[in-house]
């Protein structure tokens, strides 16, 4: 029992440290930088590469532990199709709101041009599968060794912290966004229907926002 409990310590403050390390350098980093092919690379170093070793060098654990595996998926899948279906009429709306048609997307040239906006969306995909794990997987099950169940919203702030910057009712909205993904990684026993879902729902609100752009692509 006490090997077990230094082990979960131990698993809870490397994970606490590698976080507080990373999200305010991304947010420093990403808040001066266009989203390029730079951003991307360096999103994935620190959002997937870094824990992943720490992970596997540092703590001699499986990825798995961290949602690293299909887990319930079809249990997940269900899920994570009804959180998309009750996202869409937000999304709709939002789309059509001034400060977001100004934000996106993130790459202008998407808009206009059907193989900028397909490189855009896959890249960005690989963006927000490493940023899934690193959120849904490593700190919510890395914290939750120690703090159970209340890592769901522990990682839910530092999610909510790295959009800051972004429109209001976004910053609003990821807070309360990161404790339903949370929730969604803890029932499947992994992060892959969170990434689904976030990937689904950014590609969808950026058709909807260029659909509502006089010149756009759609």
């Amino acid at each position: 029992m006490t090997f077990v409990m230094s082990k979960d310590r131990s698993i809870f403050w490397v994970t606490l440290v590698i976080g507080a390390c990373v999200i305010p350098t991304l947010y420093w980093f990403n808040k001066r930088s266009p989203v390029d092919e730079q951003y991307i690379v360096t999103n994935v170093g620190a959002l997937f590469w870094l824990p992943m070793l720490a992970i596997l060098l540092v703590l001699r654990e499986e990825p798995t532990a961290f949602g690293f595996t299909p887990g319930d998926f079809r249990r997940g899948l269900l899920y994570g199709f009804l959180f998309f279906v009750v996202t869409v009429p937000a999304l709709a709306i939002a789309s059509r709101m001034s400060v977001f048609q100004q934000y996106y997307p993130l790459r202008s040239e998407a808009e206009r041009d059907l193989a900028s906006f397909g490189y855009f969306e896959v890249s960005y995909g690989i963006y927000l599968f490493c940023w899934e794990f690193f959120f849904r997987g490593f700190l919510l099950f890395g914290l939750r060794r120690v703090l159970g169940n209340w890592a769901v919203f522990a990682q839910s702030v530092a999610f909510g912290i790295m959009h800051l910057g972004k429109p209001a009712p976004e910053v609003v909205a990821s807070f309360v966004a990161g404790v339903a993904l949370g929730v969604l990684a803890l029932r499947s026993r992994s992060f892959i229907p969170c990434f689904l879902v976030h990937w689904g729902s950014a590609v969808l609100f950026d058709i909807l926002v260029i659909a509502g752009k006089p010149n756009g692509l759609f």
